[in-house]
């Protein structure tokens, strides 16, 4: 579609013809060698009539500070979700993320008032999420987590630690419940 080649060009992407945009995300690449990169047959769903949930947000992918960098794999679906990025996001193939989730590796704002008022992201530490993840609506996945390949975040969890393969994951704070492999 020459909208999205357009928008893709005027935004510093290397477009694919395979990409597709339900209505425009929000992408924003910000700080001295930051940088987005996305795989084929990626699909960004900011619309609610193409999503089953709805969409209370567009999808946002955006870099916040120098050096930072966001990779998204190949066949990756995004409903109205953010991914903000100090450090580094780094997103599998074949991983989809639910409506209105949050990915950050960064604390977004100091956690010391004082530095908190002199600006800044507070601590960062990188976010992995493996291939064949799904993260279900409105989750929220926080700094230095790895999701393992395969796993299943459910709606509303809250990841602070990291998810070994395989896992279904529920709850604030998220807690293993069982294997996504059930049938083996």
């Amino acid at each position: 579609m020459p909208r999205d080649m357009i928008f893709c060009l005027c935004k510093g992407l290397k477009w694919h013809s395979d990409w597709r945009f339900w209505k425009l995300p929000l992408i924003s690449c910000k700080g001295r060698g930051s940088s987005i990169s996305i795989g084929r047959n990626f699909t960004a769903c900011s619309d609610s009539k193409h999503n089953s949930l709805g969409i209370f947000q567009r999808v946002t992918i955006k870099t916040v500070g120098h050096g930072a960098k966001i990779v998204i794999g190949h066949n990756v679906g995004i409903s109205g979700c953010t991914l903000s990025s100090a450090k580094s996001i780094t997103i599998g193939n074949k991983v989809l993320l639910g409506s209105g989730c949050l990915i950050t590796d960064s604390d977004a704002h100091p956690v010391d008032p004082t530095e908190r008022m002199k600006g800044g992201v507070g601590f960062t530490k990188p976010v992995v999420i493996e291939d064949d993840v799904f993260i279900g609506a409105r989750a929220i996945v926080l700094k230095g987590v790895t999701i393992g390949k395969g796993s299943v975040v459910g709606a509303g969890a809250v990841v602070a630690k990291s998810i070994p393969p395989y896992s279904i994951v529920v709850g604030n704070p998220a807690k293993v419940v069982g294997d996504s492999r059930r049938n083996r």
